[in-house]
Order: C-alpha cells, then structure tokens, then sequence
C-alpha cells in the first residue's frame, strides 16, 4: 500500500540524512526527531490494523492523509537537501548558461557594438555581463535561503498534522476493536447452495492423479492440498473430484466447507454438518462432537476449498478422526506455506496449455457449436491473451456468447483487453484475484505493487536482483534484526511466491533464484491498486529521452527541454526523482541525471561512441545513491572513469558499469568505510590494496577485469592476494585479457577466502596442483572456467576421474553440489 511505502522511505530518509557528515546539521534536531516519531507510530498503526478483509471509506480516507503527508515531508527535506547541496552547482549553471549564452552571439554583439564605441566600449560591455552576474548570484543566494526558511515551516506544520492524523488512528482502533467485540462473521455458502456445472477441460490427467490419490490403499488419514494462484481453476477441479462417481462410491460420507479470508470456525462446522444432512443450530463445541461423532468409524472425504491460514485449519483439525480406514481431507489454497503447515502432500495447480485454453473457450463461447472459420483466428489471440488463466476464459467466453459474432466486434474486444487493466472482460478476473493482494500482509503489498512499475509484456522475466536493488533503492523496506536489507528483500520475493502471485521462471547453475515472472492479470492488478491509491505514474514517450516509457514512484516526476532559441539543450529537472530506469540519454546530455542528488536507484544506457568516459566529481553530490548502473547497447569496449570522491559514497551498495576505473584513494584525508557495498564490476584494473579491501568489507559480487594498456603495472596483480581479506565474498569473477597469459600463474597471484561460492577465472594460467586449492573450498558451488586449448581440457577431464561430463561442458563432482562451466579458448 501507498501510506506504508510513503512511511517506510521517509524514515529511511531520516535514518540516513542523520548520519550523513553534514546534512545531519541542516535541520532542528528537536523537529527531525519529532517527526521521526510521529512517523514511526502511523507505520506501527498500518502494520498493525486489522482491515477485516476489506478497506471502509474511513481507512481509505486515513490511509490518503497519511500518504500525503509522509510524501510531503520527505518532499519538504528532500528540496532542503537541494538548496544545501546545490547552491554553488546552481550559480555556476546559471553562470556557465549566460557564458554561453554571450560566447555563441558575440560576432552579433560585436558587430553591434564595434561602429559606436571601439574595444573600449566592448571591455564595459564584458564588465557589465559580469557584474549582472554578480548580482543574479545574490538574488539566488536570497532565494535559496528563503526557500529553506519556507520547508522548515511547512515541515512544522506537517509534523502538526500527523499529530492529528495518529488521533484519528486511535479512533479507528477504537472503532475496530468494538466491531470485533460485536460482529458476526457472514455465513458463506455451502456447495449444495452454490455449485454450478462447469466444463471439465484441462483436467484430464490431474483428476486422475488426484483419485488416485484419494481412493488409494493408505489406511491413515491423508491431507491433500490443492495449491495455485486465483482464478487457475482449483475450487472447479476440487467441484469435480467431489463429484466423480468413483468418489461418491469409495467413500461413505462426503462433506464440503468454503473457509475465505474471513474464517470462523463455527461457520466452518455448520457448513459441513448442514452437508451432512445434520441439524447446525448449536455452538461450536457441540457441532465439532457432531461432526466427530458422524466421521468415527466411516471412511469419509472432507474437502475444505479456499483455505487462507493455517489457523483456520487448527481451530477444526481436532474433529477430523483418523480412523484408518483411508479417509481424505482435500484443502484448496493460494498459499504455498499455508498448505505445507497443514502437513498436506502439495498438488500443484498448472495454467492451461494452448489447447486446453482454446477447447475451454470454445465451450463457453460457443457451447456445443463449433468456431466459425471467420472467428478462429480472432478467437485464439483472446486465449492467448488469458495466459492459460481459466477464470479469464471462462469470463471472457461468457461475455462472448452473448455477444454479437462477428469479427469487428470481437477485434474490439481483444484490443480492449490487450490495452486496458480496467476493461469490462477484465474486472470480474481482477475481482477475485484483488482478494489475494487484499490478504497481503502490509509490509508486501508495495513490494508487490511496485512489479507493476516496470515495463513488462505478459510473462516477460524479470531479474531476482534487479527487483532487489529497485526495493531497496525506493527505501520501503525496514531492516530485520541487524540483517541487510538485500536478504529482507529475497524473504519477500520468497513470500510472493509462496502466495502464488509471482513464479520463478529460471533458476542459475547452483539453485538459485534468478529470474521471475508474473501473470499480465496480476500486473493489470498492479496497475489498477497503484493508481487508485497513486502510488505511482506511467507517463509516455518523451522524444528527447528515446525511452519508451518513463515511470515515476509517489509523485516525482520528469521535465524535458530539448532546445532553448538559441540552441542550447536544457538541463533534465529531477531534484525530487528517486528512481531513473534504463534510460538512453543523448551523449551530450548523459551526465544531467548526476545532477539529481536525491537519486537512490540510476541506471542509465550510453549511446554515445567514445570508449572512455569521465565520470564527474558532482556524483559524490548524489548523497543517498544506492546502485549506479552504466551499460552500453553495443558490445564496443567502453570505459568509465569515476572521480576519486566515488570513495566518499558511503550509501552505495551496487556499482555495475561494463568496465569501469577505480583511482586509488591514495591522499584522502580519512578513509570512509563503504560498509554497504555489495556489488561491484566491472572494475577495470583495480588496485586491490589492503586500504581498498578494508574500504569494502562486505563486498559480496566482485567482479574484476585486466587489460594491459599504457600506463600497466605490475604490482596491479600482485595485489590480488589481498582477496582473502574479502570475508563475505560470495562471487568472483576474474578476466585478464590474452596479453598477460603468459605472464602469471594462478597460485601466484590469487588467494580465495573461504566464503566463495561462486568463482569464475578467465585468462589466467593454470597447474595441477591449483585445482586443489580450488577445491578446497568448502561453499564452492559454481566454478567457470575458461582454458585455453583443448590439450589442457583433456588432460583436466584425465586427472578428474571422479567429475562427471555431461552435454560436453557441464561437470559435477559425484561427491559435492560444485558444477563446473568450461569454455575452450584458443589463443594465437
């Protein structure tokens, strides 16, 4: 949700401007610290209200004001951190655009001037022009100070505000707290009241795995559950297992119970002793001895079908005897851990393949008549647009049957849902899939929301880190126990999954998460909660950026000027943006988003065709930068050579470029410790001295690249036995280029600590015995290697009796989880 993403990022903010050397001095503490606390009490109250399953009018109302002043006070300090850090950077902006300004008209100017009065004349001119200046540097300075003085009132009276805002909180816990004291739950419906015939496409084989499960020779109570996200069709296939005649036949009592968000456990009971037959005008304790009593000594199917928690489970469990006589409980659930706490074997819910999809839609749209010829092509760009979901199907289909066939008609149709999150055909499927985010705990429903952010076509992977370092970036993750905010984040993405609304689509060599994908219906949800509760904005195409989509977190937002009449580009105005996604930037114009010093998370595509560029020093001035990330669409060398106050970044935790140089921080007056620092490559002849290694002690991903250029020294490679002062080193990633093969051996130069797990060495020569070292390290999973001839692979295959060969590249030792990626190179 908006209001804990806006809180959680404000104390973020907080948190890290009161430790930064000099904007901790720019405000009161007394008002900081003030409205550190308030903000802190409104996050506990989102954290901790209960919304019952649903958002009244005045939660929604709370949840605005809340949002809005959060966003306002972050706002408030962010534009203070503007004027304290950009004053002299402004002044000379204005300075160095008037220059310019004078510089390209000065042959008009001169020959304006010249005819009346001379050089002298020309001399006063330039004088004059500079004492202009001089006096537009005091109006700025003038301006900045009173605007300074206006955020610090405004900040007062937002603090005001929340004060009164956290009354009305109280009240609405008041209010909450006496609802529950006097509600009763409302009574779902049974299957008997609700069932309906639905077709019975796609589950073919998993109703057959699912009765033979249930009708198996298993004497003891066994619990099955049936897992998957909204709308996949696992209440239909539950309908049809209880249904099957085989079912009715093996077991001598069937009883089914529909559980929601909103469980209670009598309801659960009187649902399933109505079923049976039974009176349910009792209380808990004497349905659930009911229930017990009718179960005992019979051989019974129980199926409790859109299970949420595993309380709701608790609260009945002890009803269900275990009689051995090969009874079945069968849950229904989106929840992957409610169904592995429920000490069920799991059945996982698949999406429908393309023939499943097209014969489901065929029977709602045109019941038992076929697809006319004219509409099949149409027709199966709608399926394919379902994703394979079977609700959207069923919905869509419906729509369609009613509807006029023809083929104007149904490309309107198909338009409408490929382009728009609010259609008609989408909103009962966006229906029900809303219960899912509904039930997400506060903490991930921006996390969840902000997938939607990002330029995605339907099932288009996403990368596990990059999402990662994006949640991070907009700071509405809290710190868990001391622990970093990167592994909160993959608990989160773990939650997620666990809740069926997104997948992993690829997995890297050892196991782990790499990619993810999402269902184009879970992001129109993204899209459609986002806006209505403005959690952020998609604003078009914008000519001068080249970028297909520009997005833009609470509000912060892009202005653009191409030209100005006299044909100098304008500077790109960001003062308040958080977050720049994989822009291509003009190459004249790359460096304007460093201007932005409230950035946390750039990214940025170089088109331009120079192999080395400079990195100005204004980029210490983006204080609170936590991932720079410089790429190029071609494959041509390119270089980027950072200032020596990048050392002075202490927010930064991800440094990606395709190459990029590091200077020494030889001279520094004190050495900062970048303690954040997880990620840094590629670093191009880097310096790895015991300073640098004592600057980025928890480094995790390193990646390193040597190139023996003008200006080579020896002693860069030398320093490499340094690495093993890196503890926390996760990932390595070595590569020298053909000109220093022959000039170093690998257990000369290198030293592993022991925390590796993933080690790629490129260019380097090896011996026998260094294979030992390698091996000897305990949490090594990944080993890439790249040889230079196809002698020394053979030989490598000869020694390793014991590794085994697979797809003529992939290794694994018979005896460790180590794989082995080899790629043969051969040099001239």
């Amino acid at each position: 949700m908006a209001a804990y993403a806006a809180l959680a990022s404000l104390l973020n903010t907080i948190q890290q401007m009161m430790t930064h050397p000099t904007l901790s001095t720019s405000f009161h503490n007394n008002q900081i610290r003030s409205l550190q606390e308030k903000a802190a009490l409104l996050l506990d109250f989102i954290e901790t209200y209960n919304y019952g399953g649903g958002v009244s009018q005045e939660a929604q109302d709370l949840e605005s004001l809340i949002t809005s002043a959060a966003h306002t006070a972050q706002d408030m300090i962010e534009s203070h951190i503007v004027n304290q850090l950009l004053p002299l950077s402004a002044d000379n902006r204005e300075l160095t655009f008037s220059f310019s300004l004078y510089l390209q008209n000065k042959k008009a100017i001169e020959n304006k001037i010249t005819p009346v009065a001379g050089d002298g004349c020309r001399i006063n001119f330039m004088q004059l022009i500079k004492n202009q200046l001089e006096r537009k540097k005091e109006q700025l300075k003038r301006k900045m100070h009173q605007a300074d003085l206006r955020c610090l009132e405004y900040l007062r009276q937002i603090i005001e505000d929340m004060g009164a805002i956290i009354d009305k909180s109280n009240q609405l816990k008041e209010k909450q707290r006496f609802r529950e004291e006097h509600s009763t739950p409302p009574l779902t419906l049974s299957l008997t009241q609700t069932r309906e015939e639905t077709a019975m496409v796609g589950f073919g084989d998993e109703l057959i795995q699912l009765l033979d499960e249930l009708t198996g020779h298993r004497s003891n109570l066994h619990i099955i559950s049936i897992v998957g996200m909204g709308g996949m069709g696992k209440t239909t296939l539950a309908k049809h297992i209880y249904a099957n005649q085989l079912i009715i036949e093996h077991f001598h009592i069937r009883a089914w119970a529909t559980i929601s968000q909103q469980y209670d456990a009598k309801q659960i009971l009187q649902q399933l002793v109505s079923s049976l037959g039974k009176s349910s005008n009792k209380n808990v304790d004497e349905l659930g001895e009911q229930l017990h009593k009718t179960l005992s000594g019979r051989r019974y199917l129980i199926i409790l079908d859109d299970i949420w928690s595993v309380e709701a489970w608790n609260e009945v469990r002890c009803f269900f005897p275990d009689n051995g006589s090969g009874s079945r409980i069968v849950l229904t659930t989106r929840l992957s851990d409610v169904a592995n706490n429920c000490g069920s074997s799991c059945f996982l819910k698949n999406l429908l393949d393309e023939n499943e999809s097209w014969e489901l839609f065929c029977k709602k749209a045109f019941q038992n008549e076929n697809c006319p010829s004219e509409l099949e092509e149409i027709g199966r760009k709608i399926v394919k647009l379902c994703n394979g979901l079977a609700l959207s199907i069923v919905v869509i289909g419906g729509r369609l049957l009613k509807s006029s066939r023809t083929v104007e008609y149904w490309k309107s149709v198909a338009k409408d849902i490929e382009l728009s999150p609010n259609s008609k055909e989408k909103q009962e499927s966006l229906d029900v899939l809303f219960s899912s985010y509904n039930h997400l705990p506060p903490h991930l429903k921006p996390c969840f929301l902000y997938i939607g952010v990002l330029k995605l076509t339907p099932y288009h992977n996403l990368h596990i880190s990059r999402i990662i370092q994006l949640w991070v970036g907009e700071g509405f993750l809290k710190s868990n126990g001391g622990r970093v905010l990167e592994e909160t984040a993959e608990d989160y993405l773990k939650e997620l999954i666990d809740r069926n609304l997104i997948l992993v689509e690829k997995r890297s060599k050892n196991g782990k998460m790499k990619c993810f994908g999402i269902h184009d219906l879970l992001r129109d949800l993204c899209l459609k909660v986002a806006e209505q509760q403005g959690f952020f904005h998609v604003i078009s195409q914008g000519p001068a950026l080249g970028t297909e989509h520009i997005y833009h977190i609470n509000a912060r937002w892009w202005e653009w000027q191409t030209s100005n009449s006299f044909g100098v580009r304008q500077t790109t105005r960001l003062p308040l943006a958080r977050t720049i996604l994989e822009c291509d930037f003009p190459r004249e114009t790359y460096r304007k988003p460093l201007g932005c010093v409230n950035l946390r998370y750039l990214a940025l595509c170089y088109p331009g065709d120079r192999d080395v560029v400079k990195l100005p020093s204004v980029l210490s001035l983006v204080w609170n930068l936590h991932a720079l990330i410089f790429r190029k669409p071609s494959r041509n060398v390119l270089q980027f050579i950072a200032p020596i106050e990048i050392w002075k970044m202490r927010q930064l935790r991800h440094i990606e470029c395709g190459g990029i140089y590091l200077p020494h921080p030889d001279g520094q007056d004190e050495l900062l410790i970048l303690e954040n620092l997880q990620t840094l490559g590629n670093a191009v002849n880097l310096r790895l001295s015991e300073d640098v290694c004592n600057i980025i002690p928890n480094i995790k991903k390193l990646n390193l690249e040597y190139r023996k250029f003008v200006g080579w020294d020896d002693s860069l490679m030398e320093c490499l036995c340094n690495l093993d002062r890196l503890h926390k080193l996760e990932s390595l990633k070595l590569r020298c280029d053909s000109g220093l093969y022959w000039d170093y051996k690998m257990n000369e130069i290198l030293t592993f600590p022991s925390s590796l797990n993933k080690l790629s060495l490129s260019g380097l020569k090896f011996e026998w015995e260094d294979l030992t070292v390698v091996g000897s390290l305990p949490l090594l999973e990944v080993l890439q290697i790249v040889v230079i001839s196809q002698i020394w692979k053979s030989l490598f295959f000869m020694l390793c009796g014991t590794w085994k060969r697979s797809h003529g590249v992939l290794v694994r030792y018979q005896h460790s989880n180590l794989f082995i990626w080899m790629n043969v190179v051969t040099l001239s």
